[in-house]
């Protein structure tokens, strides 16, 4: 009986991911890395075969069917998490990653939709009888208000270049504000915009490791990305005492709340930055704990 109940608890305590972090970038690698290191502190062990897990989290198209039917037969418990934007945009490459989505869904238990906007987008597609909505969260370790270092800064991070992340914008309001002191973290310098301005300072694209130390210098976070799902960039920087000037359409207002206000409103939200601050103090619900343990629920 004692050896039955060691290989159930052994199994039982066993998670899958099916994708590994990497040092550049945001979204599924920071959610990634995140899960692992929560996992650990709550004595589950994460295992790199789905057949060998109790519990498995599959990320977008990151899976096959067949080890997701392997494993359901073991017992296995699927969650599917979906952090994207279908029918926009659409190429070759989109349409074949979301027909693949759409596919795995099939054999999930349960799908996360990782904010409203990604509900109401995605579900129409695939009408999963069991779902959720869970934003991310990030570590209140590494991203907290540091007051006794100066915030002069207006900062901009984007870990890609495509359309939706709005550099337009970003170039527009940089031009029209030369009184002010931009940070932008990230590949700007690949874009067709010339950043290399007098009230700019670029760092380019830096390890996610040493990312807090970059919203330490930042009074407000200038976020004109559209139609982002869930952008871990917005949590970080509010969990960091940094407001966000965010553009309404997409999941970014979700997230941000009464702690900034739209691109429309910008004059309004450097004005009164403090204000703003102080109900970034507030944001637990967005501590990565609590959204690990909506998971493992």
């Amino acid at each position: 009986m004692r050896d039955f109940f060691n290989k159930w608890f052994f199994f039982k305590n066993k998670i899958y991911i099916s994708k590994k972090p990497e040092s550049f970038g945001g979204g599924s690698n920071s959610f990634t890395q995140l899960f692992v290191n929560q996992a650990k502190l709550n004595s589950l062990q994460v295992v790199n075969n789905i057949c060998k897990a109790q519990k498995a989290i599959i990320i977008a198209n990151l899976g096959e069917i067949k080890d997701l039917i392997e494993a359901k037969k073991r017992g296995c418990y699927i969650i599917h998490r979906l952090d994207e934007d279908f029918a926009y945009l659409e190429g070759e490459n989109r349409s074949a990653k979301h027909q693949k989505i759409i596919e795995l869904n099939k054999y999930s238990d349960l799908t996360v939709f990782q904010s409203k906007f990604v509900y109401e987008n995605i579900y129409p597609y695939i009408k999963p009888q069991n779902y959720k909505i869970i934003y991310n969260g990030s570590d209140p370790q590494l991203f907290y208000p540091k007051p006794q270092i100066e915030k002069k800064y207006i900062g901009h991070v984007s870990w890609s270049t495509g359309e939706k992340k709005r550099f337009d914008l970003l170039y527009e309001f940089i031009k029209s504000n030369p009184q002010e002191k931009f940070l932008l973290v990230g590949r700007h310098q690949e874009t067709k915009y010339n950043f290399e301005l007098p009230n700019v300072k670029i760092l380019g694209p830096i390890n996610r490791n040493k990312i807090a130390k970059v919203f330490d210098e930042m009074k407000m976070l200038y976020f004109p990305s559209e139609r982002d799902p869930c952008p871990n960039t917005v949590i970080e920087s509010l969990l960091s005492g940094v407001p966000v000037c965010y553009n309404p359409i997409g999941g970014t207002v979700e997230l941000v709340k009464d702690c900034g206000l739209p691109l429309t409103q910008v004059n309004e939200l450097l004005k009164n930055l403090p204000d703003f601050q102080k109900k970034c103090l507030t944001r637990e619900d967005l501590h990565f704990d609590k959204v690990f343990h909506e998971y493992m629920k």
